[in-house]
C-alpha cells in the first residue's frame, strides 16, 4: 500500500493521522467489498499489509494536525521574503524544471487520475492541458511582461515591473485535480505557496506538487518552504488563511455559489481573492461550419460526464445546419463508451449529481423541449439500473429560441451530462434571415451569467469577425476544438460569475503580483580630466 506525506518547510510531514483511499474500478464494481474493507482499515479490524486490503485500497494519506497548516503558512512567509528577490530569469528555469518533470512522470500522473476515478481519455486529455501551458514558448512570453521597459523621454526612462504579492494559498477541486498546478505560475512572479488538495481526492495533486513542482524548486536552490503542503477540513483552513497577517493572495477553484462567498469573505479580510468558477460554456454553429469539426468539438461535452467547467454546455445552431447536423451527432453519442475508468475506451465518469440531473431534465421537458437521446441511470456495464452511478449522455433540443433562458438546463451549469442545443430560426430570406439569426445568438449570449469560454464554427469572415465582437468571455476560440489548449493562452479565467467581479482571462502569473510604475532618470556624469 502506497503512503502519502504532506509537505513543510522542504521536509516530508507525516503526520501519523490517516485516510485510506480505494482503486476507483473497485469501488465502482465492488462497492459493497470496498466499503467494508475502508471501514475495518479505520477500525483497525484489518491489517493494513493484508491481502485484501492490497487489492483494494491503493493507499493511505496523511491528513493534517491542529497546527500543521499554521506551520505552513510560517514557513510559506518565510520563504517569501528570499524568493521574491530571486532573478526572473531562474523562476522561469523553475518553470521549465516543471515542465520537463511533467513529460517525465506522464505515466505515474495518468496513473493516478486513474486511480481516482478518470477515465483514460479524459486523464490525458488533462495531462495536455497542464503540458501545453507550462512549454517553452508560454514561458518565455511570460517572464517578459514581468519586467518592461515601455518608453525613453526627455532622458527618463519608464519601466512596468510586476513584483509579487507574497504568499498565495490554493484550494483546487474535487473533479480537476489538474486544474491547480496553475497555480505554479505564482512562482514565476516570486510568490511562495500552500496548496490543500481536496481532502476526500488528495492522492493525485500531492504527486504532482511534491514530484514535479517542489522537484523544480529544490534542483534550482529555492528556499525551503516556497512550496507547503497541507490536507484537512476546507472551512477551517480557509479561516486560518483568512486570519493570517502573512496571507495574501487566496486562490480558489470550484462552485460560483460558494466562490462568490469565500470571495467576499477573502475581500474583506484585505487579501486578494483569485476565483476560478463555475462555467456555462456555449458553443455556436452557424449555417456554413465546418461540420465535422463541429461534430468533434460539440461531442466534448461528454468528456468526464460534463463535470468539467470548460467543455461546451450549450449548443445554439443556425436552422440551416440542424436538419444535417443532429443525425451525426447524435450516433456519435450513441456510441460513446461507459466503463471502469481503466478501460482504454471508456468515456463517461460516475456522476455526483444524480438528483439535480433529472430536476433539470424534467423542467426543460415540461418546458416543451424534446429529448432526443439519453434520460436514464446506468451501471459501469451500461445497463439500465435506477441504482446505477452513471447517466445515458442526454441530448434535448429547444426549438422555441425566445424560451431557452425559461429552462434551468439553458440558464444555469449543467454538472451532468445534459445537452441542451437551441435551434435559431428566423421567417426571413437571405441576408436578413442571418442578420436576424445572429442577433438572437448573441442575445442569447448575452443572457449567459457565466463567461469561461465560448467558441463558434463558422466560415464566413464577415461572421467569424462579428462572432470576435460581440462574443465575450475569459476565452473564444474560433474553428478550433471547445477544449483545447492554445500557446500563449491560459486554461484559465472567465467574466461574471466564472470569475466574479475581478474576472478575465487569468494569467496566474499577473493576479499574483502588482504592477509597479519606476521612473529612472540618469544625469550625465562628466569625469574631470587630469592634466
Amino acid at each position: 500500500m502506497e503512503k502519502f506525506t504532506l509537505l513543510i518547510d522542504g521536509k516530508d510531514l507525516d503526520t501519523e493521522v490517516y485516510e485510506y483511499f480505494p482503486y476507483a474500478d473497485k469501488y465502482i464494481s465492488d462497492f459493497k467489498t470496498t466499503f467494508r474493507i475502508l471501514t475495518q482499515l479505520k477500525m483497525g479490524k484489518i491489517f493494513e499489509d493484508s491481502p485484501e486490503a492490497n487489492e483494494y485500497i491503493f493507499a493511505k494519506y496523511c491528513v493534517g494536525k491542529e497546527d500543521t497548516n499554521s506551520k505552513a503558512i510560517e514557513s510559506a512567509y518565510k520563504a517569501s521574503k528570499v524568493f521574491r528577490y530571486f532573478p526572473v530569469a531562474k523562476r522561469r528555469k523553475i518553470l521549465y524544471d516543471i515542465h520537463k518533470y511533467l513529460i517525465q512522470k506522464k505515466e505515474e500522473l495518468i496513473k493516478l487520475l486513474i486511480i481516482e476515478g478518470h477515465p483514460r481519455k479524459l486523464a490525458e486529455w488533462e495531462f495536455s492541458g497542464m503540458e501545453r501551458s507550462f512549454c517553452k514558448e508560454s514561458l518565455d512570453l511570460f517572464k517578459n511582461e514581468l519586467w518592461k521597459e515601455v518608453g525613453y523621454i526627455d532622458g527618463e526612462t519608464i519601466y512596468w515591473a510586476r513584483k509579487p504579492d507574497g504568499v498565495v494559498c490554493v484550494n483546487p477541486p474535487r473533479n480537476a485535480p489538474t486544474s491547480s498546478l496553475g497555480a505554479a505560475f505564482a512562482l514565476l512572479g516570486g510568490n511562495t505557496l500552500i496548496i490543500k488538495p481536496p481532502l476526500k481526492l488528495p492522492l493525485f495533486a500531492i504527486f504532482l506538487w511534491k514530484e514535479v513542482v517542489n522537484r523544480a524548486l529544490e534542483e534550482n536552490g529555492a528556499p525551503k518552504g516556497s512550496l507547503n503542503i497541507v490536507l484537512g477540513n476546507s472551512e477551517k483552513i480557509t479561516k486560518e488563511w483568512l486570519l493570517s497577517p502573512y496571507v495574501n493572495d487566496i486562490f480558489y477553484i470550484g462552485d460560483s455559489r460558494k466562490g462568490l462567498e469565500i470571495g467576499k469573505g477573502i475581500f474583506e479580510a484585505n487579501k486578494k481573492p483569485i476565483l476560478e468558477l463555475s462555467g456555462n460554456d456555449m458553443l455556436f454553429i452557424w449555417k456554413d461550419c465546418d461540420l465535422e469539426g463541429a461534430l468533434a468539438s460539440a461531442l466534448d461535452a461528454f468528456l468526464g460526464s460534463t463535470q468539467i467547467c470548460m467543455v461546451p454546455k450549450k449548443i445554439i445552431i443556425h436552422e440551416d445546419i440542424y436538419g444535417e447536423f443532429i443525425p451525426k451527432f447524435l450516433e456519435k453519442v450513441k456510441n460513446l463508451k461507459v466503463g471502469l475508468p481503466s478501460d482504454e475506451e471508456t468515456y463517461l465518469s460516475p456522476v455526483m449529481g444524480i438528483d439535480k440531473f433529472f430536476e433539470f431534465l424534467n423542467d426543460a421537458l415540461e418546458k416543451g423541449a424534446k429529448l432526443l437521446c439519453g434520460g436514464s441511470r446506468i451501471d459501469y456495464k451500461g445497463n439500465i439500473d435506477q441504482n446505477g452511478i452513471y447517466i445515458q449522455p442526454t441530448v434535448i433540443v429547444i426549438e422555441d429560441d425566445k424560451k431557452a433562458f425559461d429552462l434551468k438546463c439553458v440558464r444555469d451549469e449543467n454538472f451532468f451530462p445534459l445537452l441542451p442545443i437551441i435551434k435559431v430560426s428566423s421567417d426571413k430570406q437571405g441576408k436578413a434571415k442571418d442578420k436576424v439569426i445572429f442577433n438572437k445568438m448573441i442575445n442569447i449570449a448575452d443572457l449567459n451569467e457565466y463567461g469561461l469560454r465560448v467558441s463558434a464554427w463558422v466560415s464566413s469572415y464577415t461572421y467569424i469577425r462579428k462572432f470576435i465582437k460581440y462574443l465575450e468571455s475569459g476565452l473564444l476560440r474560433i474553428n478550433s476544438r471547445h477544449v483545447d489548449f492554445s500557446y500563449y493562452l491560459p486554461a484559465q479565467g472567465g467574466i461574471r460569475k466564472t470569475g466574479g467581479p475581478f474576472g478575465e482571462m487569468n494569467y496566474v502569473w499577473q493576479k499574483t503580483t502588482h504592477l509597479q510604475g519606476i521612473s529612472l532618470t540618469r544625469k550625465q556624469v562628466v569625469k574631470r580630466r587630469r592634466f
